[in-house]
């Protein structure tokens, strides 16, 4: 290999080596500023996880409310008995708990997810969900029919909220 050849490709390789460093170096920072703006909200008035996720996890002012089902956090056991309208009532006061543990409410909410294990139910949830968002503007959701929720829940609502 010739000497201009040779020192080019020298260079290459390490213009190449310094940018992987550069690059690993910007991805742990990055992680460790991420993580350490993440703030775990957890409260006791709403169910444990039933999984390895956070009831909600604030980072900024916007906060991540995870899923939520019928269950009451005393006792650990579904409500309703398959009445959508008592488990909508549960889940709704769980999330309520949640909002309230990270200082928000239902007026903070922006964004809502819910999921229906049967949509012929829309009617009944929405009826007590347009109780429960009776702000001024209520937030964007989607609605959606799942084939199976957790517990055996026929509904789950999931939220995002800005403090």
């Amino acid at each position: 290999m010739s000497t201009p050849r040779l020192l080019f490709v020298s260079s290459l390789i390490l213009l190449l080596s310094l940018i992987v460093v550069s690059s690993s170096a910007f991805s742990a920072s990055a992680k460790n500023n991420m993580s350490s703006s993440h703030k775990d909200i957890e409260t006791k008035d709403a169910p444990a996880p039933v999984g390895p996720y956070s009831q909600a996890v604030l980072t900024g002012n916007t906060l991540y409310v995870s899923g939520q089902v019928a269950i009451d956090p005393a006792s650990g056991d579904m409500v309703g008995g398959g009445d959508v309208e008592a488990e909508t009532r549960q889940v709704l006061k769980n999330m309520e708990a949640v909002l309230k543990e990270a200082g928000a409410t239902s007026h903070n909410v922006v964004r809502t997810t819910v999921f229906l294990a049967d949509l012929g139910d829309f009617a009944k949830v929405n009826a007590l969900y347009a109780e429960y968002f009776d702000g001024p503007v209520s937030p964007a959701r989607a609605c959606v029919q799942v084939a199976a929720l957790p517990k055996a829940a026929r509904v789950e609502i999931d939220c995002i909220a800005v403090l």
